[in-house]
């Protein structure tokens, strides 16, 4: 009795590994209740442009739009009339407006991919690296790069720290 006990279960045992190992049958176990929502419902081009607005208002500071633009400003005022040898004049200069210079193009650079996503019908979530990189590139820019370039220029205008929760 004992091995007809053990020969069913050896035979159910092999059988249920056969049909786990099974290509077909294991996409398909895999492959439910995991499916992702962008994938059953993707976003038409008007759902996928309020998406973006909505997740660019959630996570752009609002003083960021300000400091890029006071940027912009100060660019056309002071650097892009000066000469090499007055850029290279003041030390760290160079290096200083290299990175604000990156750093602004980065963040373009995930704003353009991120609305090219929401505009193919991707639901971007917040915690997304490419929305992650671009609140990383808002912070670094406006706390950190342009106030350290705008002390190299000018130190007698240069901003007095603010804490970002104080605005």
């Amino acid at each position: 009795m004992n091995s007809i006990l053990y020969f069913v279960i050896a035979l159910l045992l092999l059988t249920a590994a056969i049909l786990f190992l099974m290509p077909g049958n294991n996409k398909k176990l895999r492959g439910e209740g995991h499916t992702s929502p962008e994938s059953v419902y993707p976003m038409s081009k008007e759902e996928g442009e309020d998406h973006f607005s909505v997740l660019m208002n959630a996570i752009t500071p609002v003083w960021y739009w300000r400091v890029n633009h006071e940027y912009i400003d100060f660019l056309h005022a002071t650097i892009k009339g000066m000469s090499m040898a007055e850029i290279n004049a003041v030390p760290g200069l160079f290096d200083a407006q290299r990175r604000c210079s990156d750093l602004n193009s980065a963040v373009y650079k995930y704003y353009d991919t991120l609305k090219k996503r929401c505009l193919n019908g991707e639901q971007v979530s917040r915690a997304d690296l490419d929305v992650l990189n671009l609140q990383q590139c808002f912070r670094e820019f406006s706390l950190d790069a342009w106030p350290a370039l705008v002390a190299l220029v000018w130190p007698e205008f240069q901003r007095p720290w603010i804490s970002p929760e104080d605005i």
